[in-house]
């Protein structure tokens, strides 16, 4: 058995490579389409390296003072950098990819712009903030289409359920539900005891077809659980309480178990059917802020308060979607 690694049920996570940077908290992370670099973005800014290999390639030429987000559209076309100034200025950039030239720079934030994401169709995108406001903008010109202001405290991840509707946590304790289109709110799913910190959505869940029975998403929070929800007909389906508090979560491409990064260091795989932890390992990282799993390698990528780490996958092949 491998130090700091605990087996508990059907994979292991082998550590395989020492910590990417150790000087400094590591806050998003994103491999680049084709899967040949991986983007890491902190306080220094976003640096490009190679993947798996790590060298480094180059620098993005970033105005974000934090990066707390990095998300490329589904074509690959264009890149999301979010970040911003606490309690002063929340900014998105638009990146062309691969030409990596700055297309606009969007900062209708009052605070810091913790999370962003693409629609399905990638027309749109969506950004969530300190400000506990979410928008939602148009991808050909930038344009702001939607304000959502149902959150009553700082928005902290915010994903598309579908091409009409998306799904919202924050630190008010509620998971969201609301239309892209008006800014409406549909419903309010409110079972967390303390802060919500990530949601993931089911990663098959396009395939799902109009059963909204099957479409499922999970949520960490503060609270230190882990919750799965129907939130389309606003029902807790079960959870389970950990021994830290996780701060993100991921979902494997087969569906079969959820990936937690904790406070506590430790990445958490977690049987989603059955809803309890079948392996941990010791991150190397302090506490964990961003996971990426890539699957042509089956290697985790951890990112936390002391850098990057990675890790392989040494069961059959899991890919996450969405992160």
């Amino acid at each position: 058995m491998f130090p700091g690694l605990r087996c508990l049920g059907v994979c292991a996570l082998i550590l395989v490579n020492a910590t990417i940077r150790a000087d400094e908290p590591v806050t998003a992370i994103a491999f680049a389409p084709g899967g040949e670099q991986v983007l890491i973005g902190s306080q220094r800014g976003i640096e490009i390296q190679s993947w798996p290999g790590l060298a480094g390639v180059e620098s993005l030429r970033t105005e974000l003072i934090n990066v707390h987000d990095l998300q490329f559209s589904p074509d690959g076309k264009q890149l999301l950098a979010a970040g911003g100034s606490p309690a002063e200025s929340g900014e998105v950039e638009v990146w062309s990819w691969p030409e990596r030239q700055l297309l606009r720079k969007l900062a209708d934030h009052s605070d810091l712009v913790y999370r962003v994401s693409w629609s399905p169709d990638g027309t749109r995108w969506a950004s969530c903030g300190g400000d506990a406001l979410c928008f939602v903008y148009s991808t050909e010109k930038g344009e702001e289409r939607v304000r959502y202001d149902g959150h009553s405290r700082p928005v902290l991840s915010i994903r598309w359920l579908d091409q009409h509707t998306l799904v919202s946590v924050g630190l008010d304790q509620t998971v969201r539900h609301w239309d892209s289109e008006l800014g409406t709110h549909l419903r309010t799913l409110d079972n967390h005891l303390n802060g919500v910190n990530d949601i993931a959505i089911h990663p098959l869940v396009e395939n799902q077809g109009s059963d909204p029975k099957k479409h499922v998403i999970a949520t960490v929070g503060e609270d230190q659980t882990v919750r799965l929800w129907q939130p389309r007909i606003g029902r807790l389906m079960r959870f389970v309480r950990l021994d830290s508090v996780p701060r993100c979560v991921i979902w494997s491409a087969d569906a079969t178990g959820l990936l937690v990064g904790c406070n506590d260091g430790r990445v958490r795989i977690i049987d989603w059917e059955k809803m309890e932890s079948t392996t941990e390992i010791e991150g190397g990282v302090g506490r964990v802020f961003e996971l990426a799993l890539d699957p042509k390698t089956n290697l985790l990528l951890v990112a936390g308060e002391m850098g990057c780490r990675k890790h392989l996958l040494n069961s059959k092949p899991n890919s996450v979607s969405g992160r």
